[in-house]
């Protein structure tokens, strides 16, 4: 197969930062020549202005229904930079949510999903005679995620990225009605390259094609543009919200979903973009430890409704839900699905007062009675969490966190380590894998559960983005997965006390970059 050169967008991306910044500073400059020019010979005047609006601003911040990491974060910047800070929030902190907003963007959807939403009221209450404790998880994710859970459902997975090849483009090639694709990150190599010649093929046969993939994940992988071809080649596209280059907070929420779904019958998901460094045919950083898993049957229903209201949002030509749903396509299911459990594939909104993926998260690890074993290549949590493990572990509960031990980010990587202290404080261990880049996000509880997706344990996932996860619970995989993860910790390095000295500087770095950790 003949690979397509790869694209340099590198000039569209920092012309749009450029911009960014000269508006930014031009907005700055204009409101400070509207209110500071004019008063330049009365400067009491000017900083008492200045010291009122901060006080204001900074009670607002101090009384919004957000993260005390946003607000703190936010506290700082605001009296660092006096005036510019309080524009700065304005502009781009996306925390001011009117009744006109919700009506306009969250409310619309959250219907979408609902539309979607299959009645689940027997496998609810079934899970419930079980234990009420997972009930009350799945309920939670029903009522306020608006997605259905499962059962009639099979899974399969993968372990490496590698592992899931195969099975990707053997799945494409028997599409008979639609393939739906949503990926934060496209770039041409083997991996994508091999997908997009299936997808023009099954588009040239009539399989309904759709692909949706996140603008600013891509912008240094294809160009511009690469829309426009893929429609050309009878693919439907989306590049979704795109980069412009001008002041818009909605870039800052990206689409960082994974999903493909075949067929409404059999879908994928986990922590792979599409290319080659998720399946190791190139090497960035060492090995890249991830994982991908297979659906097959009604759980389905759950990846191709979050795809669907991600498109209706995006797109004038509308998808009616129910066509593409598993009862529409069973026909198409040429073996016997064995029921493994239970599953519920769910997503989160940014900003629509209802943060599903780590509400989930915080309500496992509440309930763990054993052990947590968690797997992250970003470790900046929030409060709640850090007491929330911290009480599981004080409580006798084996408490586990596995991070990149080679970083890809470093300031990421820096403001990770930095929690690492407290953590280690309270008796959790920390791993860092040192074999490569460790992009699994996964989180095992007592051989009962696992919760697993795109979700990164940070701020950015559990508040900025589109995201999802699936919760599976009572399902034969979960020793394996549990035990990849163990197998992970034997190459990992353990962190403690002796081995993670800081220079005097370097504990200063990190406590100042730790301030900012919720705007990274």
């Amino acid at each position: 197969m003949k690979r397509e050169k790869k694209a340099k967008p590198h000039i569209r991306f920092y012309l749009v930062l450029l911009m960014f910044c000269l508006e930014t500073l031009a907005f700055i400059g204009l409101i400070v020549g509207i209110i500071v020019l004019p008063l330049y010979k009365y400067l009491w005047i000017v900083v008492f202005i200045t010291g009122f609006l901060n006080i204001l601003c900074s009670i607002f911040i101090a009384n919004t229904n957000v993260e005390s990491g946003f607000k703190i974060s936010w506290l700082v910047v605001i009296n660092l930079f006096p005036l510019g800070g309080i524009i700065l929030y304005l502009l781009y902190a996306d925390k001011i949510t009117t009744k006109r907003m919700v009506k306009l963007r969250f409310n619309k959807i959250n219907s979408e999903l609902d539309k979607g939403l299959t009645d689940c009221s027997n496998t609810l209450n079934e899970i419930k005679n079980i234990d009420e404790n997972a009930y009350r998880v799945f309920n939670y994710i029903y009522l306020n995620g608006h997605s259905s859970a499962y059962k009639n459902s099979s899974m399969e997975y993968y372990t490496l990225g590698d592992y899931a090849f195969e099975p990707i483009l053997e799945a494409l090639k028997k599409a008979k009605r639609f393939i739906f694709m949503e990926y934060f990150i496209i770039d041409h190599g083997i991996f994508f390259d091999s997908i997009y010649e299936i997808l023009k093929q099954k588009a040239k046969e009539g399989v309904d094609v759709r692909l949706i993939y996140d603008d600013f994940g891509s912008v240094f992988k294809v160009k511009a543009f690469f829309y426009k071809q893929a429609i050309n080649d009878g693919i439907k596209c989306i590049a979704f919200n795109r980069c412009r280059p001008f002041m818009d907070i909605r870039q800052n929420n990206r689409d960082h979903r994974k999903i493909l779904v075949i067929d409404g019958v059999t879908s994928f998901s986990g922590g792979i973009n599409i290319a080659d460094e998720y399946i190791n045919k190139i090497t960035r950083f060492g090995l890249w430890k991830d994982n991908c898993f297979k659906i097959d049957g009604e759980a389905t229903n759950g990846l191709t409704n979050l795809f669907i209201s991600n498109w209706n949002i995006a797109h004038k030509d509308k998808l009616e839900h129910e066509k593409y749903m598993f009862d529409a396509n069973k026909d198409l299911v040429n073996h016997e699905i064995k029921n493994d459990g239970f599953m519920q594939p769910f997503g989160d909104v940014p900003f629509d007062n209802e943060e599903t993926c780590h509400n989930a998260t915080l309500q496992l690890i509440n309930k763990a009675k054993k052990y947590i074993y968690i797997s992250t290549p970003y470790l900046i949590p929030d409060e709640e969490l850090l007491d929330a493990l911290a009480i599981a572990s004080k409580s006798g509960v084996d408490v586990k966190i596995i991070t990149p031990g080679i970083p890809d980010k470093k300031l990421i990587y820096s403001a990770t380590r930095s929690y690492y202290a407290r953590l280690i404080l309270n008796g959790i261990e920390i791993y860092e894998y040192t074999p490569g880049f460790n992009h699994l996000k996964c989180m095992v509880v007592d051989d009962e559960y696992c919760l697993t997706g795109t979700v990164n344990f940070d701020y950015r996932s559990f508040y900025l983005h589109f995201e999802n996860d699936v919760l599976f619970y009572k399902n034969s995989n979960i020793p394996l997965i549990r035990d990849d993860i163990l197998e992970m910790i034997s190459q990992s390095e353990c962190i403690n006390k002796s081995n993670r000295k800081e220079g005097f500087f370097k504990k200063i770095y990190r406590a100042f970059i730790k301030i900012f950790s919720p705007l990274y």
